[in-house]
């Protein structure tokens, strides 16, 4: 005899958009699948059967929620159990990061610039902070491709201004370098590990620890062995952001070291908790840089259709893009974020931090 949950899942993160809210509580359906003629209760509740299928609302307190389906049937019993959660500071909340960051540091790194918000680059982040309140999230390269520069290359000439604006503009490790491709899709965990902690050491050492003081990253090309996410776990990365699609071949890409089945689920979910591993994946909804100006507000419109991914929006652009030398420099580069922040607060999603969005649940103990 068994019975399995069909929805939610293990590892699920909830939100008003999948139940209804009553008080501090959020009540959901759980459905859940157990023989024919079974008396069914989930934390307790009486299930309403339709065929082998029951249903029953269970009230979601707190941030993390346990939830056991009982079914009796002929002197048989089985038992299901799976964890729920829900982040309530992410709910209508947008997140803005910046990928492969490094050409804009070694300008900066020139000394051709008074202050960082000299450079153009990130005059278009202060700016839109000002404007819109937009908290930024960076994920930085160690080198550029040619090795013509590093980080241990910038100075702290501006560590000050670093530490002023940390409480809205945060740098975090992405990858040792652009290519190869794929970079990390069978590194180890000593790989990981090894380039984290030398990414890290010098943003701390020339913008400052609060700079750096983040829970969630998006790793280069999003994927990495098993052992290389327990890397990032080690060092205090609680979520990972991700595509969550399949390649030519079927097999899951821009998805960690998830499978297919966990990689097409975490895909329709603001954010999805891989239980076994004490590791959150949120899926970045919106690359800025694949839409023109015109086309931003429809296609966002269109994700805000949808139910389970509209609680909380990841935007993402690349450095790159802003670059007339870049091969496919995009001269609205600023003009295309800035449609996308101002359908944001149209919407009334506010700014946050996903670490920040996530925080009350980094105490948890997953595993638990």
């Amino acid at each position: 005899m068994k019975i399995a949950f069909l929805s939610p899942v293990d590892g699920d993160v909830l939100t008003p958009l999948d139940g209804r809210e009553e008080n501090e509580s959020l009540i959901v359906p759980v459905i859940v699948k157990a023989p024919v003629g079974s008396v069914v209760t989930v934390n307790g509740i009486p299930a309403v059967v339709n065929d082998s299928v029951y249903t029953a609302p269970v009230k979601l307190d707190g941030y993390r929620n346990t939830v056991v389906a009982r079914a009796e049937k002929d002197g048989e019993t089985a038992e299901a159990k799976i964890a729920l959660y829900r982040f309530k500071n992410a709910f209508m909340k947008y997140r803005l990061s910046v990928d492969d960051v490094i050409w804009s540091l070694e300008e900066i790194a020139g000394g051709a610039y008074r202050s960082l918000f000299d450079h153009p680059f990130f005059a278009i982040f202060k700016r839109l902070h000002e404007d819109f309140g937009t908290q930024i999230h960076m994920n930085l390269f160690y080198e550029t491709e040619d090795g013509g520069f590093n980080l241990t290359m910038m100075p702290d000439t501006y560590k000050s201004e670093f530490e002023t604006a940390s409480d809205w503009l945060k740098f975090t490790f992405h990858a040792r370098a652009n290519k190869p491709d794929r970079i990390y899709r069978f590194a180890p965990y000593e790989e990981l590990y090894g380039d984290y902690q030398k990414v890290t050491r010098e943003i701390v050492r020339f913008a400052g620890e609060n700079a750096v003081k983040s829970a969630a990253m998006g790793l280069h090309w999003g994927e990495t062995t098993r052992e290389g996410a327990r890397a990032l776990r080690a060092v205090g990365i609680r979520c990972l952001l991700g595509y969550f699609r399949f390649d030519k071949d079927g097999e899951p890409f821009v998805s960690y070291y998830l499978n297919r089945e966990q990689t097409a689920h975490a895909a329709g979910r603001d954010f999805w908790v891989d239980t076994s591993e004490g590791i959150i994946f949120s899926k970045d909804k919106f690359v800025i840089d694949r839409h023109t100006v015109e086309g931003i507000p429809p296609a966002l419109d269109d994700l805000r259709s949808r139910p389970h991914e509209a609680g909380t929006i990841n935007f993402l652009v690349h450095e790159q893009f802003f670059y007339p030398h870049y091969p496919k420099y995009l001269p609205d580069y600023e003009e295309r974020i800035r449609t996308a922040i101002q359908w944001a607060h149209d919407n009334r999603y506010a700014p946050v931090l996903l670490d920040e969005a996530i925080a009350e649940d980094m105490a948890l103990d997953f595993l638990k």
